[in-house]
């Protein structure tokens, strides 16, 4: 296996909705400042792996490929991963393959998606078709009747309440300050949707959504495009003097609807996740070896869990992380130094793209106001699914 590193980041700004762009021309502009940020050309590019979640909320079925003509790039391969939520972690597993293994040495990886487009005639909201397009990736069957709708809900309903229940937190005014603390972060991030000052009072009374979880406790959706060029170690070296290499990446699948009682209150597919990466990355304590992590906050209460699923600290004290500042900018781990999905923004199959390339601009030393200290040399990259079915735990190293 050949050594892979992520040479460009292109990013866009999350918004809440762009009706002045089509998703090529949003796709087209990301994909422009990945290569201005490599130094590349398109015609360097081998082939492009592209992350799509909901083809539905784009009112187009197949839409990369009329991407990849809009960008084009006719003649090169290219292909589409889905995995939910999830979508961007599983892509970058996908191409960081490509390149491990030999088949190509240097491959872009794009996201994209519009998420109010789709428009519901019911009551006349955009929101309502995202929710009602977002709705048919769970099960038609039997979940989707007596789903309590959206994400947020069907998190707090099937994860965050049960591990409550089990574990006995976190508590409301620790799951808030998760909240604050990336409103706060998200203030200084050009690219960030929504800029808050809050306090945990306000996120404590904001509308309640599925009890404990209030309005400012859930992922905002944007529309956004994101992309990062991935290569081989010869052409790494050519390209750029701070290459930020891959070193462990983990996926794993569980159905979490099941409820069984071995995963309730648990995102069990995560941690499996998770030790897969630190095995392959050779990381023994998580909490004193990275210098940031960015992760899927789609509940800010599920952000403490990620905290424990991942083994910064014991099942059910992740309350304590938030407590004791461990996870803040300025904290022994900072979490979503971006803002996270609650504040930066949130388009499925983007949003982790975008992560892996904040943490590349962190580990570069490159992320302006919002730079952390970078002592270890690693960060990590968490993306799951909208009901933590699929999981992805990637790490972000620079050395030399």
């Amino acid at each position: 296996m050949r050594r892979v590193a992520i040479v460009g980041v292109g990013q866009l700004p999350f918004r809440s909705r762009r009706p002045d762009r089509i998703y090529q021309s949003l796709t087209l502009e990301a994909v422009k400042a990945a290569l201005e940020d490599a130094r590349l050309t398109k015609e360097d590019i081998e082939l492009i792996i592209y992350s799509i979640y909901g083809e539905v909320m784009l009112k187009q079925q197949i839409p990369h490929t009329y991407v990849h003509d809009y960008l084009g790039m006719e003649g090169k391969p290219s292909y589409s991963i889905k995995a939910g939520g999830a979508s961007d972690g599983y892509a970058l597993f996908a191409a960081y393959c490509h390149v491990a293994s030999g088949a190509n040495d240097l491959v872009m990886l794009v996201g994209f998606q519009k998420s109010q487009d789709l428009y519901s005639s019911q009551t006349r909201s955009r929101g309502d078709g995202f929710l009602k397009g977002g709705a048919i990736g769970f099960d038609i069957t039997w979940q989707m009747p007596i789903s309590p709708g959206g994400v947020p809900a069907l998190l707090t309903v099937s994860c965050l309440n049960p591990h409550i229940q089990r574990f006995g937190g976190p508590t409301p005014e620790q799951i808030a300050k998760v909240s604050v603390k990336n409103h706060r972060n998200a203030l200084v991030n050009p690219n960030a949707q929504l800029k808050m000052d809050l306090t945990v009072e306000d996120v404590l009374n904001s509308r309640i959504i599925a009890s404990p979880t209030t309005m400012y406790e859930c992922c905002l959706y944007s529309d956004c495009a994101s992309a990062l060029i991935l290569a081989s170690e010869e052409k790494a070296k050519q390209i750029t003097d701070k290459p930020v290499w891959i070193t462990g990446i983990g996926l794993a699948n569980w159905h979490q609807p099941r409820l069984e009682v071995e995963s309730l209150g648990r995102m069990k597919g995560l941690e499996l996740a998770a030790q897969r990466a630190y095995k392959m990355a050779g990381i023994k304590n998580p909490l004193k070896e990275l210098d940031l992590v960015e992760l899927h906050d789609f509940i800010s209460g599920v952000e403490i869990m990620a905290y424990e699923e991942m083994g910064f600290c014991p099942i059910g004290a992740g309350g304590r992380l938030v407590d004791e500042g461990v996870v803040e900018k300025g904290g022994l781990l900072p979490v979503n130094v971006s803002g996270g999905r609650v504040a930066c923004g949130h388009a499925p199959g983007v949003s982790g793209i975008s992560s892996a390339g904040d943490v590349v601009l962190q580990l570069q030393e490159r992320a302006g106001e919002r730079q952390v200290p970078i002592k270890k040399g690693r960060g990590l990259v968490e993306c799951i699914d909208g009901d933590a079915t699929t999981n992805s735990v990637i790490i972000l190293e620079r050395k030399s």
